[in-house]
This record gives structure tokens, sequence and C-alpha cells, in this order.
């Protein structure tokens, strides 16, 4: 299997996801993006997908990749220009989790961790970017009953 890829700066790795994933080449086209990790250096990667159809499998591969990716501490944007393709991505509820942008230049963006908002622009240094990376801040923590459902929930004894 091969996938195009091409580096879009040299923070950024662009790989083209142009087929339908299926049973009989989801273990390739994983394996094949997980290659191309550490080339793409200690930033990112944008997985552009050309596909208008989006599977479940290809949901549980772009999930796979991105927690590999972050545990090599590169950060992962998804490109959907199709309706469809941000459409199931929107059901799935993974829009913020796989870093999801219409345009390549959105998802640049978002992998650095701007928001596409007004305050993003604000913010942003010249040429409407923001300037830091999403870890070179103190780290925040999500506040709220539901911030964090992974962990186990232990009652307090009041």
């Amino acid at each position: 299997m091969f996938l195009l890829s091409y580096h879009l700066d040299a923070a950024h790795l662009v790989v083209e996801l142009g087929e339908v994933v299926d049973l009989d080449n989801e273990a390739a086209i994983e394996r094949e993006i997980v290659r191309l990790l550490p080339c793409c250096g200690p930033r990112a990667i944008i997985v552009n997908i050309k596909t208008p159809l989006l599977t479940p499998r290809a949901l549980g591969v772009l999930l796979r990749v991105r927690g590999q990716a972050g545990e090599r501490g590169i950060s992962m944007a998804v490109v959907a220009r199709h309706d469809n393709a941000s459409e199931i991505l929107s059901a799935a509820g993974l829009l913020r989790v796989l870093r999801v942008a219409a345009t390549l230049p959105g998802a640049e963006l978002r992998s650095r961790g701007c928001r596409p908002e007004p305050e993003a622009s604000r913010n942003a240094g010249p040429g409407g970017r923001c300037g830091a990376p999403p870890s070179a801040g103190p780290l925040s923590r999500p506040l709220g009953p539901y911030a964090d459902t992974s962990r186990p929930r232990i009652p307090r004894k009041r």
C-alpha cells in the first residue's frame, strides 16, 4: 500500500487518504501512516481525506493513528473537504478530537492548537496564525463534572 505524502512546510507532513478504508486495506493504511510519523519531525501530521465515504474502519484508523502520534509528541489534524465526510465525523463526535478542518490551511492552524474563531485571530501573530504550539503553555485541565470520563469515579466520604 502506498499513500501519497508530502511536506507542507518543515513542520507539517500531509498524508492523502484517497481510498475507502475497508477490511482488506485497513491494516496496510494504518501501517503506512504510522511508518510516516517519524518523518514529520516534532510538530504535526495532517491526514487529507480525499474520499467522501468514511467507514467505521476509517474512523478507527484515524483514532489509532492519532493515539500513536500523541505518544510520540506529534499533533494530528484531519482535512475533510467533502460534506459527507465532515457529516460522518460530526455525527461520530470527532470534530474536536481529530481537529477536523475543511481546508489544508485550516488543518495547519488546528494542528497548532489554534481555533478558527475571532478570538484566535485577535491573539494571532502576523499572518493570522497563533504563535506557540499548545504544548508550550501551561497545562490546563478540563473543568466540570464530565470533563474526564476516562477515569473511574470514586465517591467521596462526607
